[in-house]
């Protein structure tokens, strides 16, 4: 009995030795350390926005030694250190007044730039939420009230971003516009499922009509229904804007995963498969083809040899019903498999937002193996615990959270079972 205790620690230990490694390893600041800068002719105006955007913005203070101003927006649990720039912080997933002002200030500072300077704009995930600048004839509560609406709507980030971006007077490349014709080099850190690049935070410097090729129809309240509606079936006249522009990917989901592959390879040694680096679907999908491919695994006629890391990337999709208690994607899923392992020996997930919050709460995720939904039953004798969808209380009680805090460095999420 306690050797299989020991085992599960180690299991677990394992899971977490996987998740930082490979983080570090994708780390993007390695990339912003290795690129060279041109100075421009005018003025370098730099700016970094998103989750890690203090990160970003001091690895490339320490790259370019040429004169530059700029400003960094970060989420309020992050940390900048005096670069020179300006800061602020603001509220992540749902926008705040503070977030209008950082925009309203990046707004003035992109307008008043020229042909001869040059805009570096280094984003990540998390940028939407940063910088709401509502459209005219509407308010920061309309646009709060958009959020609430997509953050429950089990849309996929991809989805949810097209909305955002028309609704904003600096998404979908409206920021490029008000520079024009200050060229632009664009870093990304890329948290969109399949690298969409143009998709991440929005995308404030990426010109592009925007579509929506999911069939749900939401509802935010007729006035905004019809300017959506409007803004998506408009004609938008893209060529009058081309800045003269560059695009790095600083890092991304793809490369995390070729990251983790090696690492769990060459240096652990062991087996490893990638499941898909740009999962899109809801989360019971997943788990049952997680738990084919256990089976799958584990019978004797199986050609890979255990022990193997099972991996997956993008993000699952969760439809939340009238009633929900607290949790993020993660941590739903964590628990939706924790059902379907229950009693199964050798087998241990962990499934995290490599930011380090999943959704709404503290936690970056969960830690679940076969013993996990055995102990939650305990406490729910006469209901399902996977459709309370409260799943951040819920693996609370069997001590299944993962806590890493802010990481800094956000490519979406990160799922990796063990099965010896």
């Amino acid at each position: 009995m306690n050797r299989k205790k020991k085992e599960d620690t180690s299991d677990k230990e394992l899971l977490k030795n996987i998740f930082f490694a490979s983080l570090q390893l994708a780390d993007p600041v390695t990339k912003l350390g290795q690129l060279e800068f041109k100075k421009p002719l005018g003025r370098l105006f730099f700016v970094a926005v998103g989750k890690g955007a203090g990160r970003h913005a001091k690895a490339f203070k320490s790259n370019y030694d040429g004169v530059t101003d700029g400003v960094v927006i970060l989420p309020e649990n992050e940390e900048c250190e005096d670069l020179g720039f300006k800061v602020f912080k603001a509220s992540h997933p749902v926008p705040s007044s503070s977030g209008f002002k950082a925009s309203k200030y990046l707004v003035k500072e992109a307008k008043r730039l020229r042909e001869k300077d040059l805009l570096i704009f280094c984003i990540s995930g998390g940028a939407s939420a940063l910088l709401p600048y509502p459209p005219e004839g509407f308010t920061l509560d309309d646009e709060i009230h958009l959020n609430r609406i997509l953050l429950s709507s089990g849309l996929s980030i991809k989805e949810m971003n097209v909305y955002r971006g028309v609704f904003s007077q600096i998404k979908a490349g409206k920021l490029a516009r008000m520079a024009y014709p200050c060229p632009i080099i664009s870093l990304v850190v890329s948290d969109i499922p399949g690298d969409d690049l143009a998709r991440v935070g929005s995308g404030p410097t990426f010109i592009q009509r925007p579509q929506l090729s999911s069939s749900t129809v939401l509802q935010f309240g007729n006035k905004i229904d019809k300017y959506i509606k409007e803004a998506l079936s408009s004609d938008r006249d893209e060529k009058t804007y081309e800045n003269s522009q560059k695009v790095w990917c600083l890092s991304s989901s793809k490369i995390l995963f070729k990251e983790a592959t090696n690492y769990i390879n060459k240096t652990l040694g062991l087996n490893s498969f990638v499941l898909s680096s740009k999962f899109e679907g809801d989360s019971k999908s997943l788990v049952q083809l997680y738990k084919k491919t256990i089976q799958d695994i584990s019978s004797p006629s199986s050609q890979i040899e255990r022990p193997v890391v099972i991996l997956s990337g993008g993000e699952v999709e969760v439809k939340l019903p009238d009633n929900y208690g607290i949790g993020g994607r993660n941590s739903q899923f964590s628990l939706e498999l924790s059902k379907e392992i229950e009693g199964i020996e050798g087998v241990t997930a962990l499934s995290a937002d490599t930011d380090g919050i999943d959704g709404i709460g503290e936690n970056a995720g969960a830690i679940v193996d076969g013993l996990t939904y055995r102990t939650i039953r305990h406490y729910y004798n006469d209901v399902d615990p996977v459709e309370l969808y409260d799943s951040f209380n819920i693996l609370e009680k069997a001590n299944s959270l993962f806590n890493t805090g802010p990481t800094g460095i956000n490519l979406n999420d990160f799922r990796a079972v063990l099965v010896r």
